[in-house]
Parts: structure tokens; sequence; C-alpha cells
């Protein structure tokens, strides 16, 4: 364990605070989640069973100048040293990391890791905030939110998820700071007033990719935000290939190679270097589904490459999900804007 923490070479003292058994990917056999310290950092680590041995997955690890036990004392909205009268520790709780808990997300069969985790920074001092991750990659970060009016005044960003609703609050208790977040199969996002949160939930291809022969892909979003009256989906393809339209598409544009593209950062009209399929989808509201799809012919690979974005209007102005506050890793695509990289096979 030692090993896949920091390296063969280290030897730091490794202390075992808790660990869980428990389903973390798409493959329906056990991983199992371990908390553990070190010095002044702490660690959430998975490992796998392959071929009769325990396997290193992943980790995310945390520092904390002042290591130590901590609780928080509701009465002062304050972090005090040493643990709460009467409350005895989880097993899956440290120093650091305060509250593990482990769920699924919307669309998925397997648990992601939800994580309250205690910050030492000026000029707040002590305080906590979520992070959760998905099969090891950071799909919301809490430490966006330092500078929040109410965390800066309780010290804590208390967190609930309902398993139920697959819905992530901050502040669940306190009506007049409560925001919810919702999955859109990338990242979390914040659910504001008029804004769509396109996502996905299932991509279907029939029959499966084969070079030089067509497939039908359909991509299939539910708008997990607010009802807007006109949504664009954008489907950037920067490895090429040959589109047609499918008989079931609607509101699809295909522009193929050389046809008139709007770049944002020239800020004009520019001939299309790939293919691009814009989707508009009008009158969305929260829980539908649409169903975008058409026809694909692969040239080099047996797989397809897309680049996704959402666009809508709020007054005059466009607003794009991904955007530079992403913490999922984005690309460019060719009109300029950061979308969310997704491999079809």
């Amino acid at each position: 364990m030692r090993e896949g923490l920091w390296g063969k070479d280290s030897e730091k003292p490794l202390r075992i605070l808790g660990s869980k058994q428990i389903n973390l990917d798409e493959d329906p056999s056990l991983e199992i989640l371990v908390l553990s310290q070190s010095g002044q950092s702490e660690a959430i680590s998975a490992y796998k069973k392959l071929e009769g041995e325990w396997k290193f997955l992943w980790k995310q690890e945390f520092n904390l100048m002042s290591m130590g036990e901590n609780h928080y004392e509701l009465s002062s909205l304050n972090w005090k040293s040493g643990q709460a009268p009467g409350r005895e520790r989880k097993s899956l709780e440290g120093d650091c990391i305060k509250r593990i808990v482990v769920s699924e997300l919307p669309g998925d069969g397997f648990n992601s890791v939800f994580m309250e985790v205690l910050v030492d920074e000026p000029p707040i001092g002590l305080f906590s905030v979520p992070f959760v991750y998905r099969k090891g990659s950071k799909v919301l970060d809490g430490f966006q939110l330092k500078e929040h009016p109410e965390l800066v005044r309780t010290k804590r960003i208390d967190f609930d998820y309902n398993e139920k609703e697959k819905s992530f609050r901050i502040f669940p208790t306190n009506p007049n700071y409560a925001q919810e977040f919702v999955f859109n199969g990338f990242e979390f996002i914040p659910n504001v007033p008029m804004q769509p949160v396109p996502s996905l939930v299932s991509v279907s291809v029939e029959p499966k990719f084969e070079l030089g022969k067509e497939s039908k892909v359909i991509l299939y979003f539910k708008n997990r935000g607010n009802f807007t009256s006109v949504t664009y989906l954008s489907l950037s393809f920067p490895e090429g290939g040959k589109f047609r339209f499918s008989e079931t598409s609607q509101g699809v544009k295909i522009y193929q190679i050389g046809q008139s593209v709007y770049n944002t950062v020239l800020r004009k009209l520019v001939p299309a270097e790939k293919p691009l399929l814009e989707a508009t989808k009008e009158s969305w509201s929260t829980g539908f589904k649409y169903g975008v799809s058409f026809y694909f012919i692969p040239e080099s690979k047996e797989e397809l490459k897309v680049l996704l974005r959402t666009s809508y209007r709020l007054n005059r102005d466009v607003f794009t999900i991904p955007n530079r506050d992403s913490i999922f890793k984005t690309e460019i695509d060719q009109q300029g804007f950061p979308s969310y990289p997704l491999v079809i096979k």
C-alpha cells in the first residue's frame, strides 16, 4: 500500500484509519477504499484484486498543518480541537478527511466518493469543504467555494446527498444559502434558475463501429436543470469521419467540412475544419429526455471522438456548459469553446 501511495522507495510511516469494500467502477467485482494517514497528510485510495493480488488504482491526498483531532462546534460556528463530548469517531473518519459518503451518481451502477475535508488557510483559518470523486477523478471541488459568504461566517460547508433523488446540496438546513448541484455525466453543475443542465444518460451504437461501414449513433440527454425556451447542443468531431442525418433527428443540423461556422475567438464565420452537429431543443422542461441521433462511418478508428457543449441564452447573453469554471478536463472545439471530450466505442 505504501508503494502505491508514495512510490516504492518511500519510507513514510503509514497508519490505516479505516477501509470499506465497495464497487467503484463499471466492473462488478468489488474494490477496497482505504483511509490512511502519514504525518501531516491523509489519503483516500482505492485497490482492486487482479490475478490474486491487490493492485493500486488511484488516490486523493490532503494535507493539514495542524493535524490532530478536531470537531465542529455549532454554538460558536468554529472548529475546536479534541473530540466532541459523547461522540465516537466513525470507521472512515480522519483528522483532515472528516466525513466520507459513498453513493451512486445518476446514471451510474457504481459508487462515487463524497468527502468533507478540513482546510487551514488564511484569512478564514480552519474550515471544511466538500469534494466528490468518480472513478478517482474530481467531479466537484468545494475549494472553489472558499469565498462563499456563508462559509466565511460558519467555517463549514455541510452537504447532503439524497440517494433517491440523486440530489447534492450544500448548506442543506439553511434556506437562505442552500444550493443544489446536479451531475451532468461529467461534473457537478450548480442548479440555478433559467439554466438547463443537459446530462448525458446513455449512448447507443447500432451496429458496432466497423471501418468503412455505417452505424447509427444516439446520445440521450436528460435536463436535470431548469426549463429553457431554447437549448443548443453542439457536437464537434475532431477526428473526422462521414456523417449524415438520421430519420429520427429533430432540430439537428450537420455542418460538413468547408461549410461556414461561427468562431468565437475570431468573431466571424469561418469554414468548418471538421464535421459539426448542432441540435436545437425547444421548450425543454426539467426531467425530460432528448435524443440526438445521426449516422456515422468511421474511416481510421473503430470509435468516435466527440467534443460536447451546451449553449443557452439568458436575456442577450450566451452561456455555455462547460466553461472556465469547470473542473472536468475540457478541450477547445473548432468554434473556440471549451467542450467535454467523449470517446464512443
